[in-house]
């Protein structure tokens, strides 16, 4: 048989040559239905090797879509992570830039409201020792303060300028034990002075026990040191003691000043600046020295925006 294979080899290519194509163009003119014989048995041997090339084809871009593609999401994830985290920065950067432009603005309106000119500084420190509860600013001689200058914020009095450096400026609170500034009742017009107590309160000295002093009585500084301005809050009073013995009563007294979120302050560069809008309506608190111009809005902004700078 193989003898003759090979003999009429030939012959045998030649007719499978133009038999294929009469098959072909045969089936093509039929409709599937009309399937012959030998379409049946050629379509029974080739349909196994369909369903294998078609399911191989399959799991082969399976594949790629699920493995190799991958890597392409892998890295696009990797772009969208790192676009949200700057995103992320972005928006806690601006939020910090508004809390921080509410802030200058209060102490602007703050400063045209007393008249007073002023340094306006950052707090870059704190003092940790139980002894000694001052603050240092970024503002030192070279940009103007001096000892003894009165440190305030929107909220009330901070403290004083204790030392000074060329670049920066150590500032002694109202809590320290060694500071002290004459206070006024604001219902009552009591006199006394502020000192130190404790990290949280201060205490009213010096008050007479026949003095009307209460509980929710907002203190005020007075003109007596010259040091601070003329009207600028101090604090609440907290706690009255009276006893029934004695020349004076105890007085504690809360700052107004949050020192615990104390950022920025202004350094009065002017002490003998004096209250010309009293800290509530109500107040019938008066100035006795003639007042200084108001200094335009414009240059005041300028100024406070240079608290960053340093």
């Amino acid at each position: 048989m193989i003898k003759y294979l090979k003999e009429y080899r030939f012959y045998i290519i030649l007719f499978l040559f133009i038999l294929i194509p009469i098959i072909a163009i045969d089936t093509s003119t039929r409709a599937p239905r009309d399937y012959r014989f030998y379409d049946r048995i050629i379509v029974a041997g080739t349909a196994p090797i369909q369903t294998s090339i078609s399911w191989l084809i399959d799991q082969i871009t399976s594949g790629f879509q699920n493995y190799i593609y991958l890597w392409n999401t892998r890295k696009d994830n990797a772009i969208l992570l790192e676009e949200n985290r700057k995103l992320l920065n972005l928006i806690a950067n601006l939020r910090e830039t508004q809390q921080e432009n509410l802030r200058l603005r209060k102490l602007l309106n703050f400063e045209e409201k007393f008249h007073i000119e002023s340094i306006p500084a950052r707090v870059i420190a704190k003092d940790v020792s139980t002894e000694f509860r001052a603050i240092r600013i970024n503002r030192g001689e070279r940009s103007g303060v001096q000892k003894n200058m009165a440190v305030v914020t929107n909220e009330g009095i901070v403290g004083r300028v204790l030392r000074t450096t060329p670049n920066t400026a150590d500032v002694v609170t109202i809590l320290d034990l060694l500071s002290a500034v004459d206070a006024i009742d604001e219902r009552s017009r009591a006199r006394g002075v502020v000192e130190g107590l404790t990290d949280e309160t201060c205490q009213l000295r010096y008050v007479l026990r026949t003095d009307d002093i209460q509980i929710g009585d907002v203190l005020i500084s007075g003109a007596l040191g010259g040091i601070f301005p003329k009207g600028v809050p101090i604090g609440l009073v907290s706690k009255v003691n009276r006893k029934p013995f004695g020349i004076s009563q105890e007085v504690e007294v809360r700052p107004s000043v949050d020192f615990s979120k104390l950022e920025e302050v202004l350094v009065v560069t002017n002490a003998s600046s004096e209250f010309i809008t009293a800290a509530n309506p109500g107040s019938s608190a008066t100035s006795t020295a003639p007042l200084s111009p108001q200094k335009p809005a414009q240059t005041t902004t300028q100024t406070l925006k240079g608290a960053t700078s340093q």
